[in-house]
C-alpha cells in the first residue's frame, strides 16, 4: 500500500473517529491501492466524481458534496448540514422542500459558485444570524422578527 503503514482501527477509534473508523480504513485503503484516484476526480465533471464518492462505504450526500467541494474543486457542490438546511428553510421558504429538492435549488439559484453560497450561508448562520429555529427548519417568531 504504497510504503504507508497500516493503521489500526482501534487507533483511528482513539482520535476521536468513533463509528467511521472502519469506514476511513476502507476509503484510505481504497485511495492508497489505487482504486479511488482524486486526480481523476478532479477532472471529471460534478456528477462523476459525486457518484464515485458516494459509492464508498459510509459516504452520504453531504460527506461526498464537502469532499467535492473542498478536495476535487467542483465549486457546484452545495453541501446541506443541519445548518444551512435550516437557512435553506428560512430565506428561500417552499412548500414540501425535502432535502433533494433543496439541493437542486441551490444548484439552480446559485449556479456553478454553489459551494460558495453555501460556506457564506454556513458562516452566517454560525456565527452572524445565530439559531433560525427549530430543528425543523421553521424559525421561531422571534427570530423572524430580528
Amino acid at each position: 500500500m504504497g510504503g504507508y503503514p497500516a493503521v489500526p482501527e482501534r487507533r483511528l477509534r482513539d482520535l476521536g473517529l468513533g463509528f467511521r473508523a472502519p469506514y476511513l480504513k476502507r476509503t484510505a485503503q481504497l485511495v492508497a491501492s489505487g482504486g479511488l484516484s482524486f486526480e481523476l476526480l478532479q477532472r471529471t465533471d460534478y456528477a462523476t466524481t459525486k457518484a464515485a464518492l458516494l459509492a464508498c462505504e459510509g459516504v452520504g450526500e453531504k460527506v461526498a458534496d464537502c469532499v467535492a467541494l473542498f478536495a476535487c474543486e467542483k465549486y457546484e457542490a452545495f453541501p446541506i448540514d443541519v445548518w444551512v438546511e435550516r437557512a435553506m428553510r428560512y430565506y428561500f421558504p417552499r412548500r414540501r422542500q425535502t432535502a433533494g429538492r433543496l439541493h437542486a435549488f441551490a444548484r439552480e439559484h446559485f449556479g456553478a459558485y454553489a459551494g460558495f453560497a453555501q460556506q457564506y450561508l454556513f458562516h452566517y448562520v454560525r456565527h452572524v444570524r445565530g439559531n433560525l429555529g427549530s430543528t425543523s427548519g421553521r424559525p421561531s417568531s422571534a427570530s423572524r422578527r430580528a
